[in-house]
């Protein structure tokens, strides 16, 4: 320890530093001297005194665990008061299992009103699609006799319909979990007798050695459709005309005869596109893009509304691929494999007859509206897995 000592003389104050014994303590007092800043040193930190907890925390604590120990008290006595009782004895003289009976009817109240509300939305939601003239992907085609001048509609409208199926798919799939499939589906009828199916689809081919050999697989399946409709689906399906161009765009009829012997025609223009290194306006990354729609009017091929019943099909289809771990399948476990992701939108409208069918065809072939989907998928799944 250090002291100081002042004598006065009349001219000068003279300073006295004394050295006195050094305690043996813990804690060092200082008179004149202060160390700066970065010499400081909590006392309590120093003497490893621990710091004592404010009083009003330590009744706060008090409290709360006099609290949880009556609610503990509480409930053993409920307990003991109803044993052997029955359940509606047993909440009737027990205040707290009120209380949380009350709750639980009031939170059940309130999610069953919540889902009624998205109930209500959902129907008019499907009224506003009903009330619809048309749909994103559908734009009104008409077709002359003359071949150049047909091609060349098609090369004119090739472009858009390309992006408009693109974007309609990729905003049908936005709120879709990456990796989990969906398959939706609603069927109405306009205010003219049409019946309409809206739908979104997406399946996962795993395995697949490619994106573009899932391509194929789709235009396999497009260029051989009358094929496979009459095989899965036991109809009678003749393709009565074909114009392909170069392999980006086709226009074809196919008349189909069911089980019920109801036959119905579709014109259809299929638009597809391979980006193998991606594209700006579609995503930036490999895809394949299908877009597809019916024919309004056609001179060469006008629909025969008294014999047929017409049939448009309007529809996209977005392809991309990612490398995902192989679910664990003995020794291949582990491994990466190749998915392909295939994302399916579309609109189908079957026209009001303008001839008599019984009710149960009718039922029969509303029922199947989207059927021809169903059989693109099993014909794609059986080219791609038939060799591995």
């Amino acid at each position: 320890m250090v002291t100081l000592h002042f004598s006065r003389t009349p001219a000068i104050t003279h300073l006295k530093i004394m050295a006195l014994p050094h305690r043996s303590s813990h804690c060092h007092s200082v008179s004149a001297y202060s160390p700066p800043p970065d010499e400081l040193t909590e006392p309590c930190e120093y003497l490893g005194v621990k710091k004592r907890k404010p009083s009003y925390l330590v009744r706060k604590e008090e409290g709360k665990n006099l609290k949880d120990e009556l609610l503990q008290l509480q409930a053993q006595v409920a307990v003991l008061k109803t044993r052997g009782m029955p359940a509606g004895s047993a909440i009737a003289a027990d205040p707290g299992l009120q209380q949380s009976k009350a709750k639980s009817k009031a939170l059940a109240d309130s999610a069953k009103q919540q889902g009624l509300r998205i109930a209500a939305a959902q129907s008019l939601m499907t009224e506003c699609v009903r009330a619809q003239f048309s749909n994103p992907l559908c734009t009104r085609i008409c077709l002359v006799k003359d071949k150049n001048e047909r091609r060349a509609v098609l090369k004119a409208i090739r472009a858009e319909k390309l992006k408009n199926a693109y974007d309609y798919v990729m905003a049908c799939g936005s709120h879709t979990p990456e990796g989990q499939g969906k398959d939706t589906s609603k069927v109405f009828q306009t205010d003219n007798g049409d019946t309409c199916c809206l739908g979104s689809t997406v399946v996962h081919f795993p395995g697949v050695r490619s994106l573009k050999q899932v391509f194929e697989a789709i235009w396999f399946y497009l260029t051989n459709m009358e094929i496979s409709i009459s095989e899965r689906l036991g109809h009678v399906a003749v393709r009565e005309d074909y114009d392909m161009m170069e392999g980006s765009a086709y226009n074809s009829r196919i008349i189909a005869t069911d089980s019920n012997g109801i036959t119905t025609e579709t014109n259809t223009i299929v638009f597809v596109q391979f980006f193998e290194n991606g594209h700006p306006q579609f995503g930036g990354e490999p895809c394949a893009i299908v877009a597809s729609d019916s024919v309004d009017e056609d001179e060469l091929y006008p629909y025969q509304s008294s014999r047929h019943i017409r049939k448009d099909i309007s529809g996209g289809v977005v392809m991309t691929a990612s490398k995902q771990k192989k679910q664990s399948t003995g020794e291949y476990g582990g491994d990466d494999e190749i998915v392909v992701t295939m994302r399916r939108a579309g609109y189908l409208k079957i026209h009001r007859p303008e001839f008599f069918i019984p009710p149960l065809a009718q039922q029969e072939l509303e029922g199947g509206i989207g059927d021809w989907g169903k059989v693109m998928i099993k014909t794609m799944r059986e080219v791609l897995y038939a060799t591995m």
